[in-house]
């Protein structure tokens, strides 16, 4: 496999510039924001450190190859041309996805039979095997792009949710918009209506530099290919940086219902955090800034469905008198799903970030 490789971050559509920051971050080159995703270059042990401690990444795909097929035979040969032999073997378990548009190879499933039945005429997948190996194909105008999926279970599956309340906030998205709005881990951070608790459970995670991948189980490491040894020092590295300290933490998730409130405290002890968040059962509206505290980030999520009524209204009527009285000087984050809400605040916005949640396009607003 030849050096640099090239790579392709899945993200939540909305947060590509928020994961592009992010992958430069973690010393990922020649980054190029695109629909739904950013591509970058590395080496193994920048994917590596990618899967391990991206905190908004989806999933990281490997490209393999370009080429246009119009034909099956076309394909066949072209997938029989890849040099597939760093990432699978005959133990491997395959899957194949396939995307087309405009081609004339339209029909995905006969497409993934096709690749199956190339690789397999290469010897690879032939032994029945558990070391599942996900191959993506999208195919348009019949330009086909191949990649391999190097982190299998999404990213954003930290393991510690395994309950939730209804439309939950996936973790990514939580970690995304907690960097967007600048949260600082010296600032106090309050999440009213806190649900399953994944904000304050993820700005746990940030603020003591506890890597997100470090319990998943990645598809590469059944690679033929993987370089073992750099492999462990990666690892080794980003458990160091842990840097176990909560004393200092001031973050704060309450829910006016009890069950949330219970949710929240046993997500947090499955993710080794529920020390550093003080967790009670609230009204929303009834709170005031913790005593000695400089204003810090407060965030709203506030219950919606799809029909946004007036007693929704009046919920972001009661959101803008809180940050315009008892938490003036604070940053507001506030989830919104239509400008109809945003207008019931009543306050200047300072920027707004559009991102898809729940199956919808929402708004996120910064006050």
């Amino acid at each position: 496999m030849s050096f640099p490789c090239r790579f392709y971050a899945v993200v939540i559509p909305g947060l590509e510039p928020i994961a592009a920051a992010e992958l430069e971050s973690l010393s990922a080159h020649e980054i190029r924001v695109e629909e739904g995703g950013v591509s970058f270059s590395g080496t193994m042990e920048t994917m590596f450190r990618v899967n391990l401690r991206s905190r908004t990444i989806t999933r990281v795909l490997l490209r393999l190859a370009r080429f246009t097929a119009m034909a099956f035979h076309e394909l066949e040969h072209h997938i029989a041309g890849i040099d597939w032999s760093a990432c699978l073997s005959a133990e491997s378990a395959i899957t194949v996805h396939a995307s087309c548009h405009a081609s004339k190879l339209i029909h995905s499933a006969k497409v993934e039979e096709s690749i199956q039945k190339a690789l397999k005429r290469k010897g690879f997948g032939t032994w029945p095997a558990e070391k599942r190996q996900n191959v993506h194909i999208r195919i348009d105008n019949n330009r086909c792009r191949v990649s391999i999926d190097t982190s299998g279970e999404r990213l954003d599956r930290r393991g510690y949710r395994l309950e939730s309340g209804k439309a939950p906030v996936r973790e990514s998205l939580a970690t995304a918009i907690l960097q967007w709005a600048g949260w600082q881990p010296d600032e106090p951070l309050l999440v009213p209506m806190c649900g399953s608790g994944t904000v304050a459970i993820e700005a746990a995670l940030m603020a003591m530099k506890i890597a997100p991948g470090l319990t998943h189980e990645f598809p590469f490491q059944h690679w033929p290919g993987l370089k073992a040894k750099a492999w462990k020092r990666v690892v080794d590295k980003t458990t160091a940086m842990s840097n176990g300290g909560s004393e200092s933490l001031r973050i704060f998730a309450s829910d006016i219902n009890a069950d949330a409130v219970a949710i929240t405290r046993r997500n947090a002890e499955r993710a080794g955090v529920e020390n550093a968040i003080e967790i009670d059962q609230k009204d929303a509206f009834a709170l005031k800034p913790p005593e000695t505290s400089e204003p810090g980030v407060i965030l709203f999520n506030p219950p919606y469905g799809r029909r946004i009524d007036a007693d929704i209204r009046r919920l972001y009527v009661a959101i803008g008198k809180l940050l315009s009285g008892p938490f003036a000087g604070w940053r507001g984050v506030v989830f919104s799903p239509e400008r109809a809400c945003e207008d019931a605040i009543g306050m200047k916005i300072r920027q707004r970030l559009r991102v898809r949640h729940g199956g919808s396009w929402i708004t996120i607003l910064l006050i």
